[in-house]
């Protein structure tokens, strides 16, 4: 692959008093229509201030910020954070898909993520019929027995402890009709180990009941010696012959309190497993290499995948270190590969660096993870955004959101 030309501008800079902006951008239907979200992190995973503006136009013009809210709702002493996460289009049932994200917290104030053990994870879906412009009901995913959410009553006990699921940044429609979303943080038992593992919802739109009918996949799981917090964040692509291949995130440093503590007996690495039913089962869980078998090494942070519709090329965007990872540590550089999809693996000689570590300018704990995708649908440009966490030595919420164009060349 000829390496592809990468330009970096400041996309939206950081609020002295609100903290590091985030931006997150996508298509909302199947043409030129666009939303972008700005929010602002002033605590670790905690944001406020959110705002949408949309784009008729593919980006030329924009409607003006509106604030969605400036704190996340509070309940009966509990928190609500509740967002899209992953979306996508399906040409079947011709809707436009939200897959959102709810975290309920049983405590209040300018930064509950304090009483964070106490959370309560939920996974949502709802479709639009005008590209967004109006949404319907929140459905949630069940993979289990137990209460459906309330939204008179957040915070019902047998709620909070079943169906709990960390959604995913990916949604995929597959060539054979159907949706696909996985979601992570599903407990398991592993070799009398609770573990966190993964599973897929595949939904298909039924047009006499007029909505889409899921079904859960076969979970997986790796026990603690491979990955310490489990399975996370993982990223979905249908491969050329049809197979889905699904790429994770792993850990391996063990979480206790406020330390990173406990080494495990592995590098630190992306796992993956692949589906020759459509997502409905799952291949034994292994690592992600390079497509001369070699190793190699990334923190615990999520890699996403995207097929190039000029190219017809599916890319791999991610963490490699350059020696073995300490937990969440080093998440630079971040690295763009092609994927040879008979493996599947990276191929090793078309790596090429999206963004580094400036010696000089940047901290040593800067972070180039936590990233939105797309290509622009009539240029054909890969547009990523991305907050970089600790640019500067001052402080991590003094950070920008950057927009990266990928323009990738002819071989």
């Amino acid at each position: 692959m000829t390496p592809p030309t990468v330009t970096r501008q400041v996309h939206y800079h950081h609020s002295s008093d609100r903290g590091a902006a985030l931006i997150a951008a996508r298509y909302v239907g199947d043409g030129l229509r666009r939303e972008e979200y700005l929010c602002y992190e002033g605590r670790s995973d905690w944001t406020t201030h959110r705002s949408r503006r949309t784009s008729d136009d593919n980006g030329r013009t924009w409607s003006d910020w509106r604030l969605l809210h400036s704190a996340w709702p509070v309940q009966n002493g509990f928190t609500k954070r509740e967002e899209a996460r992953a979306w996508c289009f399906d040409p079947v049932g011709g809707k436009s898909l939200d897959f959102v994200f709810q975290r309920l917290l049983p405590s209040q104030g300018d930064y509950p993520m304090e009483e964070y053990v106490g959370r309560a994870d939920h996974s949502f879906w709802r479709q639009s019929d005008d590209e967004g412009r109006s949404w319907g009901a929140l459905h949630q995913f069940r993979y289990e027995e137990g209460p459906e959410y309330d939204p008179e009553n957040w915070g019902r006990r047998e709620f909070l402890g079943s169906n709990r699921t960390f959604g995913s940044y990916c949604a995929i429609p597959t060539r054979s009709g159907t949706v696909v979303y996985p979601c992570s943080e599903i407990p398991m038992r592993l070799d009398e180990e609770t573990v966190d593992g993964v599973i897929c919802f595949v939904g298909k739109w039924d047009v006499e009941k007029q909505t889409y009918i899921w079904e859960k996949s076969q979970p997986i799981c790796v026990p603690h010696r491979l990955s310490a917090r489990g399975l996370l964040e993982p990223s979905v692509a249908e491969l050329s012959d049809g197979r889905l291949w699904m790429v994770m995130r792993g850990s391996n440093r063990t979480f206790q309190g406020d330390d990173w503590t406990g080494t495990v007996d592995n590098p630190g690495r992306k796992w993956m497993s692949l589906s020759v039913d459509g997502g409905r089962s799952w291949s034994p869980v292994t690592d992600l290499r390079y497509d001369t078998g070699e190793q190699f090494c990334s923190p615990s942070a999520f890699a996403k995948l995207l097929r190039h519709s000029r190219t017809m090329k599916l890319y791999w965007f991610g963490n490699i270190c350059r020696g073995p990872s300490r937990g969440n540590r080093p998440r630079h550089p971040l690295y763009i590969a092609e994927v040879d999809e008979s493996t599947p693996s990276l191929k090793k000689d078309t790596l090429a660096i999206v963004d580094d570590r400036d010696p000089v300018a940047d901290s040593d704990v800067l972070q180039l993870s936590n990233f939105h995708l797309l290509e622009n649908r009539q240029t054909g440009e890969i547009e990523l955004y991305l907050t970089r966490y600790g640019e500067r030595e001052s402080s991590r919420t003094h950070a920008d959101a950057y927009k990266y164009t990928i323009e990738l060349q002819a071989d």
